[in-house]
């Protein structure tokens, strides 16, 4: 396919509008639904089929080459949406940078794999780790003209590249555990999910890729501190794996893996849709601050009202709820469960701060922030495990969740010049909703206690989510109201039963 080099690669619809940002917000948001649900009955299914021990390999394995992937990544494909008006030459250049790049990763890997699999005296790590390898090598060829959608605003094909990888990787992992019991099934389904995902991005776009390095300047001069950044981010996340791993050995990081699988990666659910659209959207707003202010706020106020009876709703129904799903062997995830999940509120009440900074070219601030939350969460559970164990483990995973966000705020602050009070005032009515919340049913657990049988685990669940969630938002309607009934996501939800009852009435 032959183009002018020179040429600025085109985006319709260059202008933004809020309509805009709630659909593609809402658009991803169907895509993580879907996507979880599936990848939620897939862990369902292989916990059920597998051991404890065959997700610590897993865990270990992705926590590895997570890391140094992290180690050389150059996010240029992030700088294409960022930049304004990137050039083919700078498409061509971000694919060869990517191809470099997993290329490079992928020899490491082979080179650490068996060295890691002595260290933390699992040697299954290191054919499995040679095998991912293949997904980093996928994974750099996508199509990087597909980034032109997220640009636009356009995520249909997102969301369905995010469907249908997932359909593919649940469905070979299933099939292959079945005929083999074995970890196995974990990475020949990631590896085919990949391969299916990287296929749709050249169906999608269509227009073709060449090799070239003829415009790096801007993409590296974007990408350099978030690149940086990402290392340590990356870091921070994994140490949790990486400790759990060497500490606890392989049956508990197995376990460690299926509680945050079915906890703390509920906030993805939420966060990640709204991350993109943000992002895209955040990158048109970044000259007028009080529009950027405005956006941010709406979002972190909408996600946290959301997330935080997921995440606390979780935790209390987590003892008869893991059991239910999963089956005998899988009595520690309980305990994860109770410690990861209430974490996912708080993670979400500063979780737009990496697209804000992207977003105003201040990422170099988010490496400062970045280190930190790495210092402060690696001695947190160090501190932990040496006083208590596996429970101070969890308890420092928790302390250091707390800490983070408290961090967070105080860099928003700078980014936004919001006030932390102003910040925290925003999503105010989420956290004392939600304590009520804890309080009713603990109080309801108490008063009606059903028989530990599979019946009465999930009359149980049915209960005490229920009247969570009815606790919830009547609390959060009353102190709404309570408050004079300001701008929020109260007034959102009431805009669209508006809408939805006037289609009706037609």
């Amino acid at each position: 396919m032959t183009h002018d080099q020179n040429l600025t690669a085109q985006v319709p619809g260059e202008d933004v509008s809020s309509r805009q940002v709630v659909r593609a917000a809402a658009w991803l948001a169907f895509a993580k639904l879907a996507s979880y649900a599936l990848a939620f009955g897939g862990t369902i299914a292989l916990a059920r089929i597998l051991v404890p021990a065959d997700f610590g390999v897993i865990a270990l394995s992705m926590a590895i080459m997570g890391i140094m992937a992290a180690l050389l990544d150059i996010p240029v494909t992030t700088a294409l949406i960022a930049l304004p008006s990137p050039t083919d030459d700078e498409f061509n250049t971000a694919w060869t940078i990517s191809i470099i790049r997993s290329l490079l990763v992928s020899v490491v890997l082979l080179v650490i794999a068996y060295p890691m699999g002595q260290l933390f005296s699992m040697p299954e790590v290191a054919p499995v780790i040679m095998v991912l390898a293949l997904q980093m090598i996928i994974f750099g060829l996508r199509n990087p003209y597909f980034e032109n959608f997220a640009r636009s605003l356009n995520f249909t094909w997102d969301v369905f590249a995010e469907i249908t990888s997932k359909i593919v990787q649940v469905a070979v992992s299933i099939a292959i555990a079945l005929i083999w019991q074995s970890y196995w099934a974990f990475v020949i389904g990631m590896v085919a999910g990949t391969f299916a995902s990287m296929i749709i991005t050249y169906f999608a776009a269509r227009k073709l890729p060449a090799l070239s390095l003829r415009s790096p300047r801007r993409l590296l001069d974007y990408s350099i501190w978030l690149g940086l950044s990402m290392i340590v981010s990356r870091l921070t996340t994994e140490s949790v794996n990486l400790i759990a791993g060497r500490r606890f050995g392989q049956d508990t990081l197995g376990q460690l893996h299926i509680g945050n699988k079915l906890s703390s990666e509920i906030s993805y659910l939420f966060l990640v849709p709204i991350m993109r659209s943000l992002f895209s959207a955040f990158s048109r707003l970044a000259e007028d601050i009080n529009r950027f202010r405005a956006a941010y706020l709406k979002a972190q106020s909408a996600t946290v009202a959301l997330a935080m009876p997921v995440g606390f709703g979780l935790a209390l129904v987590a003892d008869p709820l893991i059991p239910f799903l999963l089956g005998p062997g899988w009595e520690e995830a309980v305990l994860i469960v109770q410690f990861y999940a209430p974490c996912t509120g708080l993670l979400l009440a500063t979780g737009p701060i990496r697209s804000v900074a992207m977003s105003l070219s201040r990422t170099s601030l988010m490496l400062r922030r970045d280190v930190i939350a790495l210092v402060v969460q690696v001695t947190c559970l160090l501190v932990g495990i040496w006083l208590y164990g596996f429970t101070g483990f969890l308890a420092g995973y928790v302390v250091s969740t707390v800490l983070a966000t408290i961090i967070n705020l105080f860099f928003l602050k700078s980014l936004l010049q919001i006030s932390v009070v102003d910040q925290i005032k925003n999503f105010g009515r989420s956290l004392l909703s939600a304590a009520i919340m804890i309080g009713v049913v603990l109080a309801v657990r108490d008063t009606f206690p059903l028989p530990d049988t599979a019946v009465g685990n999930v009359l149980t669940v049915a209960l005490l989510s229920g009247t969570g969630a009815l606790v919830y938002a009547v609390s959060h309607a009353l102190l709404w109201s309570i408050h004079g009934r300001p701008e929020g996501v109260e007034q959102s939800v009431i805009n669209v039963a508006q809408k939805v009852k006037q289609k009706f009435a037609r």
